[in-house]
């Protein structure tokens, strides 16, 4: 993954003002995201991290917080220092950009470990999945042979 693009996108889509400001909410993102995770979908993710976002996250002091979309937005907020409207905006910007970037592994995979509300702002960035029904071409009548009760 390339770091610098991922910031650079960051950046520009949430109007920060720089790289060390880009990788601060990534970061801080990224550290509400493995407060709400299972310690090992944490670990799982990590080794796809880059580096520079690796060792921010070392710092960082887990803090069990419910898989719910409220505490996560709260966590955020406290991580950032940001006030409300803007925590969702920035971990939107932030998780799209994550999905966009890490092909092997993403937050988006760990979306079906969390509340309901939670998994559209993990999945951030992923193109939605569409089910369409398989055409039935009929291209014959079938006859159904009639039973007749004995």
């Amino acid at each position: 993954m390339e770091i610098d693009a991922l910031l650079c996108n960051v950046e520009r889509k949430a109007r920060l003002h720089g790289r060390r400001e880009s990788l601060r909410v990534v970061t801080g993102v990224l550290g509400a995201v493995t407060d709400v995770l299972p310690v090992r979908a944490s670990e799982l993710l990590a080794p796809h991290l880059p580096t520079e976002i690796r060792t921010g996250l070392a710092r960082h002091t887990r803090t069990e917080t419910p898989a719910s979309c409220r505490p996560f937005l709260e966590r955020i907020t406290a991580l950032l220092y940001v006030d409300q409207p803007d925590n969702a905006f920035l971990a939107r910007v932030a998780l799209e950009n994550l999905n966009a970037s890490l092909h092997v592994i993403s937050p988006a995979a760990f979306a079906h470990m969390v509340a309901a509300d939670l998994r559209p702002l993990l999945l951030a960035g992923r193109p939605a999945v569409t089910r369409t029904q398989p055409a039935v071409a009929v291209t014959d009548r079938i006859r159904v042979p009639a039973v007749v009760p004995a």
